[in-house]
C-alpha cells in the first residue's frame, strides 16, 4: 500500500498527498486503503493518458463505489496547470472540502511534482506563506518539491494573484 503524507492546514478537514494507486487488480485494494485511513475525497492531476497508461482507467469509478469523492484536474507531467482561473476554481472547491470537515488526497505520478504544486496552492490560498507552505510539503514528503523550477515558479505567480485578489476587496 502506498504511503500517506499528511499536511497541516488551517481546515477542519485534513490534506495528505498520497502515492498513486497501483492500477489494474490492485487498484480495488489501494482506493479500499485510502477509505480505511478516513480519505473522503481524492484529487488525481494525471492526464487521461496517464491513467489509461498505469491501469487507472477506472479510478473514478472504483473510488465512488468505496464512497470516495474523485475530482480530477488534468496537468501534464512536469508541466504547469494551464490556467491560473481554473486552478483557483478548483483550489476554492477543494478548500470548500476540507472546510467541511472532508480529508482530501491529492495524488498524480510521483507526489512530488503536480501534487506539490496543488497542495501548497491550496495552502497559499488559505493563508499560508508560500515558503512555509513548501517546506511543509517537503518534510511530510521527505524530498525537495516541486519537481521543476518551473512547478515553483507558477505557485509564486499564484500566490501573487491570490495576494492582488485580497487586496481588491
Amino acid at each position: 500500500m502506498n504511503a500517506i503524507y499528511w499536511l497541516d492546514g488551517p481546515w477542519p478537514g485534513r490534506l495528505a498527498i498520497v502515492g498513486r494507486p497501483r492500477g489494474d487488480d490492485w487498484l480495488s485494494d489501494e482506493i479500499g486503503h485510502w477509505r480505511r485511513n478516513g480519505i473522503d475525497v481524492v484529487v488525481s492531476l494525471l492526464t487521461p493518458h496517464e491513467s489509461s497508461e498505469l491501469g487507472l482507467s477506472q479510478e473514478a469509478t472504483m473510488s465512488s463505489q468505496q464512497g470516495i469523492q474523485f475530482l480530477s484536474l488534468p496537468i501534464r507531467d512536469r508541466a504547469v496547470p494551464s490556467s491560473f482561473g481554473e486552478m483557483r476554481t478548483f483550489v476554492e472547491r477543494t478548500a470548500a472540502l476540507l472546510s467541511e470537515g472532508k480529508t482530501v488526497a491529492i495524488h498524480c505520478r510521483q507526489g512530488i511534482g503536480r501534487s506539490a504544486v496543488f497542495a501548497a496552492s491550496l495552502l497559499v490560498n488559505a493563508g499560508v506563506n508560500l515558503e512555509r507552505a513548501f517546506q511543509q510539503i517537503e518534510s511530510a514528503r521527505g524530498a525537495v518539491v516541486p519537481d521543476t523550477p518551473e512547478q515553483r515558479q507558477w505557485v509564486e505567480k499564484f500566490a501573487g494573484t491570490i495576494q492582488s485578489a485580497l487586496s481588491h476587496r
